[in-house]
């Protein structure tokens, strides 16, 4: 972790240090040396050697505004740090490391542990190591740096052009059905999964990336984050409701504004999509073609323009 000033040790209690030393300074190392990871946790700053272009993504959860209050320090830790990996599966790039900077009130050993397994577990999935970050006293927040590298094309937001086809890497809706359950019933499961435990599509990312034109992740509600791309590309799109899959368990309204889904929306030029749709029959990976873009810079759903919520609202 880097060096704090003067003024932050004195907020601080006695057991910061300990507290970084036993829950955070051992998370997936093993993986360093495979991702070029110099130097890690215990110095000032993390070194990382790199032969081709660095892609950085932050991501800031807040206690009852990006997860529910009272789940376990387990399951925070780990949506918060999908919540900031997936802006690297849009980019289609390959991860490297991960620095958190972790704000609470918190100092017992049972929030830390499980803080800890949280960690432990998204590092081990993604095969990635936390090399640096922050600990400090005050509101639960969780900040969440990740650090990737460029695979083969860059997916930027701004390419799409008229005519490209719109596709959709899987069901919309299921981050907030799983959100309602573990609500009901307080446990994790299968459905509640898909909130506590999202998934970063980096496979996937990397697999489009040299067909799409532009793509985005969903984090903040389909039509909202479709809106993105739309303004970032200067095209508009037009949607067929009967080709958007979503949980059955939700209107298709529900599922086109609520957020957490994590799931890519990318567009991919005509000449692209046959190639791009065997190559990922062969990889057993979903891909629905919902739409196209059009001229016209709105988005069209079924020929109208359809009712946009607020989408996932951070402030």
């Amino acid at each position: 972790m880097p060096a704090v000033c003067s003024k932050d040790i004195q907020a601080k209690t006695i057991s910061e240090f300990k507290i970084i030393e036993k829950y955070l300074s051992n998370i997936g190392t093993s993986y360093n040396n495979k991702n070029k990871v110099l130097r890690g946790v215990g110095d000032d700053a993390a070194v990382i050697s790199l032969s081709k272009n660095l892609i950085v993504s932050t991501d800031t959860s807040v206690e009852g505004v990006h997860f529910l209050k009272g789940i376990k320090p387990e399951y925070a830790a780990y949506r918060a740090c999908v919540t900031a990996l997936s802006d690297l599966a849009a980019m289609g790039s390959q991860p490297l490391a991960f620095q958190l900077s972790l704000s609470t009130n918190e100092s017992n050993s049972k929030f830390f542990s499980s803080f800890k397994k949280g960690l432990q577990d998204f590092s081990n999935d993604y095969k990635i190591g936390l090399i640096g970050g922050d600990l400090v006293k005050g509101q639960y927040q969780i900040s969440v740096t990740v650090f990737g590298k460029q695979h083969s094309n860059i997916l930027l937001r701004n390419n799409a052009c008229v005519g490209d086809i719109l596709c959709l890497s899987g069901s919309l809706g299921n981050g907030l059905f799983g959100m309602q359950d573990f609500k009901k019933f307080n446990k994790k499961n299968k459905t509640s999964s898909a909130y506590l435990k999202p998934k970063a599509l980096i496979d996937y990312g990397k697999s489009i990336a040299g067909f799409a034109s532009s793509a985005i992740d969903i984090s903040d509600g389909f039509l909202q984050d479709l809106g993105h791309l739309s303004k970032a590309s200067n095209v508009g799109f037009e949607l067929s409701s009967s080709l958007i899959p979503h949980n059955s368990n939700l209107s298709l309204n529900q599922c086109l504004n609520c957020g957490d889904d994590y799931q890519l929306i990318f567009t991919v030029p005509k000449k692209h999509i046959q190639p791009l749709t065997k190559k990922m029959k062969r990889k057993k990976l979903a891909i629905y073609q919902v739409g196209n873009s059009i001229k016209r810079k709105n988005i069209l759903l079924d020929g109208k323009i359809p009712a946009l919520s607020k989408g996932y609202n951070h402030f």
